[in-house]
């Protein structure tokens, strides 16, 4: 699989990142197996150096407009919360990122790879820049509350989450570079800044009813052809990119302010506060009421200063 580097992914991030994860585990314990937790103020960009190991990163919160580019241009492609990237070993990586930004890492060293595989990959695993994959997040959120609990390692369990999460990716990997043909002309064809200016319209109408109408005719084409475009391009649907950024808005204004849940689920465009507490579990699997107390735990506000208006 190419030849090997002394740099270990952690490593790498805090390099390129000069600062170290908010998170990380013990890799002795876990066998050489690294998972980490990224919180970053913003930020323009950050270079990843080539490393030894195989890396799956979530992009869980933050800029909805992080490109990458490795070994060739730019991604058309735009990452956003909720979606999934692959760095293969020997892979440096560059990111454009504009804002501040969270995700969370696993680093499988070069030769475990082979152990946690029951055969031989077929060619060599390619660089997959921000998909959808809910069995990819669900294994990463596993192994991120295996290395927050206080107990000891449960070493088997998390080997073999590590091992399923690879073996799927892999078998994501050739299923993708079979459908990949079909859309290469698409990818090609589509401007980077029209993305940007549609994913501005979303942020800007948050709070309005949006459907999928309203976006195909504000680009001027079908329904049909806006929804396989978009997914081409951000890896998830239209409606789940609009339900993510009002959950992320969402939470913002639980953190930052003292809005009542009912002003909250209006400015965010739900059209009543049941609906919106639903959506938030489902999305988050907290209700909004319990993220603001776990925000305000963390983040105490400050009193307010009478001197001040």
């Amino acid at each position: 699989m190419g030849k090997s580097h002394a740099l270990r992914a952690i490593d790498a991030f805090s390099r390129g990142l000069r600062k170290p994860p908010v998170l990380t585990n013990d890799a002795a314990a876990w066998g050489g197996l690294s998972i980490c937790e990224w919180k970053l103020p913003w930020l323009d960009g950050f270079d990843l150096a080539e490393n030894d190991d195989f890396i799956v990163a979530y992009h869980s919160a933050g800029s909805h407009r992080v490109r990458a580019a490795c070994n060739g241009p730019w991604s058309e492609k735009t990452s956003i919360p909720g979606l999934i990237s692959v760095i293969p070993p020997d892979h440096k990586v560059e990111y454009a990122i504009d804002g501040k930004v969270s995700f969370s890492s696993i680093h499988i060293p070069r030769h475990l790879l082979e152990g946690l595989s029951t055969s031989p990959f077929v060619g060599e695993p390619n660089f997959r820049f921000a998909f959808e994959d809910a069995f990819a997040r669900s294994c990463m959120q596993i192994l991120l509350d295996e290395a927050r609990s206080t107990r000891s390692c449960n070493f088997p369990y998390v080997h073999a989450v590590a091992r399923a999460l690879v073996l799927h990716l892999m078998a994501a990997f050739q299923r993708d570079a079979i459908a990949e043909g079909s859309d290469e002309e698409d990818h090609r064809n589509t401007s980077g800044r029209r993305l940007d200016a549609m994913l501005d319209f979303i942020d800007s109408q948050l709070s309005e009813p949006l459907s999928l109408t309203d976006l195909a005719d504000k680009v001027g084409v079908s329904r049909a052809h806006f929804a396989r475009r978009f997914r081409t391009l951000t890896g998830t649907s239209p409606h789940r990119y609009l339900t993510m950024r009002r959950i992320e808005k969402a939470k913002q204004l639980l953190g930052e302010t003292t809005d009542s849940l009912a002003q909250i689920a209006l400015e965010v465009g739900f059209s009543n506060q049941s609906h919106f507490t639903q959506v938030f579990h489902a999305t988050t699997g907290i209700t909004p009421s319990q993220y603001r107390r776990k925000s305000e735990s963390r983040f105490p506000r400050a009193p307010m200063d009478a001197t001040h208006s």
